[in-house]
Parts: structure tokens; C-alpha cells; sequence
């Protein structure tokens, strides 16, 4: 316990914002993407989600730990994060509304931006892989990011498959 509590210790403010939006951001995405569309609802819950990734995404920029005082290429991932949610709030507001080309880019965002990337920062080496169980039992993360990535991945290619 006493080595989760000194993970614990290593994460700045930055660190502590980007995964609190995430997660909220997951859990409400989730809910969001899946539910009857179009109702007032969905537009309030969807605009939060969007301020939640928008956070997420610009406290990532003060976060500089796997490059010590520099971008890594993980950032432009928050690039596409922030491009995306601007396209796709876009396509909804545009006259006529692209709705399919907004509810594509949502989608594409949650898996990509969320199940995926996020796998990663599963991995054992990583600050969140070592306070779950990287350090003792490596293998259950090992399969966290299987399973997360194996989503995003079926989610990304059904988003595709729409596209055409």
C-alpha cells in the first residue's frame, strides 16, 4: 500500500486533471454515444463530454514525464483530440446538420482518444499501469489493454465501415 501511496505522491496537478476528465469523459461517453440521440439530453451531456475531452486534452500539454521538459508524440494525439471535437461539434451545427459526420467523429474520438490511447497508459511501465497492478501482477494490465484496445479497435472499424 505504502508504494501506491508514493505513485500516488508523483502525480502533479496536471497529471491529476487529465485523469479525473478521462474518466469522466469514458464513463459519460459511453453513456452518451450509446443512448437515444438528438434529445436535449443528449445535447447537454454531449457538450459536457466535449468540455471534459477539451480539458483532458489541454492539461495533457502540462504533462511532460515521458519526455522530461518537452512534447512526446503522445501530444498530438491531444492535437487530434482538440481538432476532432471542433469538427464535430461543426458538423452538428452546420445547416443542413452532418449528423453522420459528427456522430463519426464522436465516435471515432471515444475509441481512439479514450479506449485506445487510454489502454496504453495501462501498461505496466506507465505511472496508472504501476498504481493498479503492473508492478505486482503485470499480466492482469497486460489484458486491461488487450481488452480496451480490442474495443477501441471494433469500434473505430465499425465507425469506418459507416463512413463508406
Amino acid at each position: 500500500m505504502s508504494r501506491r501511496l508514493e505513485l500516488i505522491a508523483e502525480m502533479t496537478p496536471a497529471i491529476w486533471v487529465h485523469l479525473i476528465c478521462v474518466v469522466a469523459a469514458l464513463i459519460l461517453g459511453a453513456f452518451v454515444l450509446w443512448r437515444r440521440k438528438g434529445d436535449a439530453r443528449h445535447r447537454m451531456l454531449g457538450r459536457i463530454w466535449v468540455g471534459l475531452m477539451a480539458v483532458g486534452a489541454l492539461s495533457s500539454f502540462a504533462i511532460r514525464e515521458i519526455n522530461p521538459g518537452g512534447f512526446s508524440p503522445i501530444h498530438l494525439l491531444s492535437v487530434y483530440t482538440l481538432c476532432s471535437l471542433v469538427l464535430g461539434v461543426l458538423a452538428v451545427r452546420a445547416r443542413p446538420a452532418r449528423v453522420r459526420a459528427h456522430q463519426n467523429f464522436m465516435r471515432s474520438l471515444y475509441a481512439s482518444g479514450l479506449l485506445i490511447a487510454g489502454a496504453f497508459t495501462f501498461l505496466p511501465q506507465r505511472l496508472l499501469g504501476r498504481l493498479t497492478f503492473g508492478e505486482w501482477i503485470p499480466a492482469i494490465n497486460y489484458g486491461v489493454v488487450a481488452v480496451m484496445a480490442g474495443i477501441g479497435t471494433i469500434i473505430l472499424v465499425r465507425v469506418m465501415r459507416a463512413e463508406r
